[in-house]
């Protein structure tokens, strides 16, 4: 009589090409996650300015209604975030001495904003290898020290040192 044996579970051959199979996956999938993480981070960077933007449009209308254009340098010294309502959860005050990743502040000493960036893989700043994104607040305005020849004023948010984040498709 023949007596067939039923194997319970795997061989050894096919537990290594399992785990070969997972390793590759996962060597394929960690690259694309990264950028696709990198990619998260950069709109997120754009749309805080976009919200920041936002803000100084609607101060600068303010100003212009009220007759009063010439306030708009003032805006230059404030900080940003304090327009924004409810504070953004990515916002964590004042430059201090150590500034955590993924976190924005305010340099109350250079008027600046500055991003602590997260993921940098694929960030380029001019002139420097560091991890800081900063912006600064710049008045625009034609005839801007004479009111009687009607002043017109804008404000943008310009990159201290220029920067490439060139993640790709």
């Amino acid at each position: 009589m023949v007596s067939h044996i039923k194997q319970k579970g795997f061989t050894l051959l096919e537990l290594v090409i399992c785990l070969l199979v997972v390793a590759i996956l996962y060597g394929v999938l960690a690259g694309r996650l990264n950028r696709i993480a990198e990619s998260a981070e950069r709109a997120a960077v754009y749309g805080m300015l976009g919200q920041v933007r936002q803000q100084l449009n609607l101060r600068l209308a303010k100003f212009y209604i009220e007759g009063s254009p010439g306030k708009a340098k003032d805006l230059l010294h404030e900080n940003p975030f304090e327009w924004i309502f409810p504070l953004p959860k990515q916002y964590d005050g004042e430059v201090k001495e150590t500034l955590i990743e993924g976190r924005w502040y305010f340099d109350q000493a250079l008027n600046q904003l500055v991003y602590r960036v997260q993921r940098n893989k694929n960030l380029k700043i001019e002139g420097e290898n560091q991890r800081n994104l900063r912006f600064v607040l710049k008045l625009n305005g034609r005839s801007a020290d004479n009111q009687k020849n009607g002043a017109v004023y804008s404000i943008t948010i310009q990159a201290v040192k220029p920067f490439v984040w060139d993640i790709g498709a």
